[in-house]
């Protein structure tokens, strides 16, 4: 695999740390803007319509632009972002630097993906895409905490200058470091094509879900675990820190449990576990045991961590195995389709901190994720989402059509194909269409 994609991988760190930290610091963003928590929740949602609804066309306006200058592009108009955040005089200033991050995130991510697929080999592409996508993870892991310790120490406005100084980083190191690679086209056609298949409209409706579910309370972290457990900044930072962790360890064995028991049987588990834990949390958050609760908040936010990436990736699988050919195309829809669901969970936590407290922020969550388990049961076969090959089931009507033929001409009939992806040893090979 080039080395150079793990520049890429520091582009995404850097992106997925300003993403998570506001998590973070929203109390103290509060504070000092004179405002509510759950109006500052709202930059959450701000910045994730934006990325949503604004992403995808911009990327369409300058696809003609070499990656390498649209990625430096990116993660300078990011830093200016982010160094406007830091220095923001009220709430309005705040939120168009917001919206300045958002256009820079969003310009950075496909575009990123499209470089590290020109940039190995065939049969490297699932571990190179794998190692972009780390960097997202261990800014969930390290980054998030790091700049919510920074924001602890210092301020928040400090959180926003560490940003902003990654953000230069990853644009000095991307002009200097990564070589030319032509551009994999991204045009509008292409994706209402895919829009046109009812397994990739099903596939986005659960993408959107599983953020929904997840971010209505995880934009709320710091209100939901002080209620509950009296934690502080610091607190929160650890436990950001640990719900990283069971996100990392999802990463490092989800493609082997998929592998085995299928996609669909993934995606259902992670919405009941995630479903289960909000339970969980919207009790203790109630009985208001702080003691009890400390002890029972940190494996449960591990969990939490684990189960939210098991769907996350296990949705990515899905929709590449959906469009082997548009994989670039399909994950971009996903993205969007995942900050749409982050845009309307904070809108939707928020509304629930603030209208009835944070004792109903995980308690909404839940029935998310519960509503989403049903999703699938109903509207989705087994074997479209995954189900192994060793184990088939009948036809059980709805996406039928979609079993009947091959999506990648290299598999088997019933073997990977549908909505979930193959392993990462059998998607190797190049796509060769239909």
């Amino acid at each position: 695999m080039h080395p150079r994609i793990y520049l890429l991988a520091l582009g995404t760190f850097t992106v997925g740390t300003e993403g998570y930290v506001i998590a973070g610091v929203l109390p103290s963003v509060a504070h000092d803007m004179h405002t509510s928590v759950s109006m500052c929740g709202q930059l959450v949602t701000v910045f994730a319509l934006v990325y949503a609804l604004a992403g995808a066309p911009l990327i369409g306006l300058l696809h003609q632009v070499p990656p390498k200058r649209l990625l430096m592009g990116a993660a300078l108009v990011f830093a200016l972002a982010n160094g406007l955040a830091a220095v923001a005089p009220d709430f309005a200033v705040l939120t168009g630097a917001r919206v300045l991050a958002a256009l820079g995130a969003a310009l950075f991510a496909a575009p990123a993906a499209a470089t590290a697929a020109a940039l190995c080999a065939p049969e490297e592409l699932p571990r190179a895409i794998s190692v972009t996508a780390g960097g997202n993870a261990l800014a969930l892991t390290l980054g998030a905490p790091l700049g919510t310790v920074v924001g602890s120490a210092f301020g928040w406005r400090a959180s926003f200058g560490f940003v902003t100084l990654l953000a230069i980083i990853t644009a000095v190191a991307v002009w200097t470091g990564l070589p030319d690679v032509p551009s994999a086209g991204n045009t509008a056609a292409g994706r209402l094509n895919l829009l046109r298949r009812t397994p990739i409209r099903w596939g986005l409706v659960t993408t959107f879900g599983l953020f929904l579910a997840a971010y209505c309370v995880y934009t709320y972290l710091s209100p939901v675990a002080h209620k509950a457990t009296g934690l502080g900044s610091d607190g929160v930072a650890t436990l950001m820190i640990v719900f990283g962790a069971g996100g990392l360890l999802a990463g490092r064995l989800i493609s082997r449990l998929i592998a085995r028991r299928g996609i669909a049987l993934v995606l259902r588990g992670a919405f009941l576990t995630i479903t289960a834990l909000l339970a969980v949390l919207t009790v203790i958050t109630v009985a208001h045991v702080p003691l009890v609760a400390t002890v029972i908040v940190f494996p449960l936010m591990f969990m939490f961590g684990s189960a939210w990436w098991s769907g996350g990736i296990s949705q990515q699988a899905r929709l590449a195995g959906l469009a082997p050919t548009q994989r670039a195309q399909v994950l971009g829809l996903h993205f969007s389709a995942q900050y749409l669901g982050v845009a309307v969970g904070g809108a939707l936590g928020g509304l629930a901190l603030s209208g009835v407290g944070p004792t109903a922020v995980p308690l909404v969550g839940g029935a998310i994720a519960l509503a989403c388990v049903l999703s699938i049961r109903q509207v989705t076969p087994a074997a479209v989402v995954g189900e192994p090959a060793a184990r088939p089931r009948g036809d059980r009507g709805g996406l039928a059509d979609e079993r009947a033929r091959p999506l990648d001409p290299r598999l088997p009939q019933g073997e990977g194909q549908g909505v979930g992806a193959p392993p990462a040893d059998r998607l190797a090979g190049p796509s060769r269409g239909r």
